[in-house]
């Protein structure tokens, strides 16, 4: 243990180094060439057989414990690339920068950053595991991904006639004390107004919204969070009935629920104090709306200089707001009795660009027939609103299966470790497993993950115990395994 390391006082002491070790590598999405470097290194050294892709994917193989060598191999499953989410006040650069990390208590957490935890978790477990000269386990293989936040392309790119296991423990979906057994069908639509442009006539100025809580879809639409698209343009929706308000441009960039939004917009001479104290008045009304799931909402107005001199013409920037004020948000259906939501809706992007504005939007339902229901009605209401839906594209999740042999073993370590029942549900989110799953359709498929809250946001944060609680969980499956 040295002094290069911020946590030295819990254990397992590799689970935490190998965490700070890849987290002082810049591992955003696109990125992950260096941090790929590092796996394979790792492999080298310590005499592991392993494969690197032309996508920076890696698959690493342990070599069965003495005596287990004819038994069926298992897989373990993560992705080596991290969303990059800052502060407002933060410098930070995620193509150079190290993550600094904050311990407190039991949390650990970056400065003003995503902090990686998602899916770093994953990555420092299976590195933990394979370190490990005394694990007890049959032959293993640990898969590094790349490009899981932005579509899951690694995975889809990756040789799958290099992987041996039918049976995989995918580490990037539940928390601690939850597997999860299938996923939603994930609908991804790319939509696009068309504009027409004339000179700014009056001020101009960026509106702001800020401060909300985001995270991933599966994780913020269950709690209620709501969107920064969707309250920017509540916001000028407000602002349009008492003045005549253009839209400049608008932009929001990532792949979660928007924590913040801007748009720069046009007014005329004279409205400034009147959109201040509609802006007042929105972000209080905001506030006690959604004290309970998002109550730190900002809505502020700078006074700018555009980068151009053209606003959308008053019919094209009415339709703009009216638009993404009404277009449909959230949970969409819910499981009877329990409510769990089944089946939501989220615009994630909004971007200008010189012929159309256009949106991202994603549809994730575990249900095919509610989310085609759905993507049907959202693009009939985007076609009525003279937007052309440019492009869908489709995941559809793993259905549940009754018969798991991966998963009856996961369940039973955990009550021997802990003492008690973990949860066994479906994911209401994509990740890798869905296309592994869809790839070699009699892979047995089960998913945990350690509990981290706020991914994809500046807020993220870890709880270490359940960090350790899934390695333990994970080191006495894999010696359960040479048991069956």
């Amino acid at each position: 243990m040295t002094d290069r390391y911020l946590i030295t006082d819990r254990e397992p002491q590799a689970l935490y180094q190998f965490f700070e070790d890849i987290s002082r590598i810049p591992r955003v999405t696109g990125n992950e060439k260096e941090v790929s470097g590092y796996i394979v290194e790792f492999a080298k050294k310590r005499g592991l057989w392993y494969y690197q892709d032309h996508m920076y994917n890696v698959l690493v193989r342990k070599d069965a414990s003495k005596g287990f060598e004819a038994l069926p191999p298992i897989l373990l499953e993560g992705h080596l690339d991290m969303v990059g989410a800052k502060e407002e006040w933060s410098s930070h650069d995620f193509n150079k920068d190290p993550i600094e990390l904050v311990a407190e208590g039991n949390i650990l957490r970056a400065n003003g950053t995503t902090l990686g935890a998602d899916n770093g978790c994953a990555v420092a477990v299976m590195l933990t595991l394979l370190n490990h000269d005394g694990l007890v386990h049959p032959p293993l293989e640990c898969l590094f991904t790349t490009q899981e936040e932005t579509g899951m392309d690694g995975m889809k790119g990756f040789d799958i006639n290099q992987i041996r296991s039918r049976r995989v423990i995918g580490l990037d979906a539940g928390e601690e004390g939850v597997f999860r057994m299938g996923t939603t069908t994930k609908i991804e639509m790319t939509s696009a107004l068309p504009v027409n442009r004339e000179t700014i006539s009056g001020n101009t100025y960026e509106i702001v919204v800020d401060g909300l809580r985001g995270g991933s879809q599966g994780e913020s639409i269950p709690k209620e969070r709501i969107c920064a698209i969707k309250m920017t343009f509540r916001v000028l929706h407000f602002l349009n009935k008492e003045m005549d308000a253009r839209v400049v441009s608008a932009e929001r960039l990532g792949s979660g629920i928007a924590e913040s939004c801007r748009a720069v917009i046009s007014l005329e001479s004279g409205d400034e104090c009147r959109m201040r104290e509609i802006l007042n008045q929105q972000q209080d009304l905001i506030r006690r709306e959604y004290r309970e799931c998002d109550p730190d909402i900002r809505i502020r107005a700078f006074s700018v200089t555009p980068q151009t001199n053209l606003m959308l013409t008053k019919e094209c920037s009415d339709n703009l707001i009216h638009s993404i004020y009404l277009v449909p948000y959230g949970a969409r259906n819910r499981k009877p009795f329990h409510h769990e939501v089944s089946c939501s809706v989220a615009v994630k992007k909004i971007y200008t660009q010189d012929d159309a504005i256009r949106i991202y939007s994603v549809i994730s339902s575990e249900e095919k027939e509610q989310g085609d229901a759905l993507k049907e009605e959202m693009r009939t209401y985007l076609i009525l609103r003279d937007w052309k839906v440019e492009q869908e594209e489709f995941d559809y999740g793993w259905d549940w299966e009754e018969h798991s042999p991966i998963r009856d073993v996961m369940v039973r370590t955990y009550c021997e470790l802990f003492g008690t029942e973990p949860v066994v549900n479906i994911s209401h989110g994509g990740n890798d497993c869905v296309i592994l799953k869809q790839r070699i359709s009699d892979m047995d498929v089960v998913t945990t993950a350690a509990t981290y809250r706020d991914c994809h946001t500046p807020n993220e944060h870890l709880y270490m115990d359940s960090f350790e609680k899934v390695y333990a969980l994970l080191e006495r499956t894999l010696y359960n395994l040479t048991k069956i």
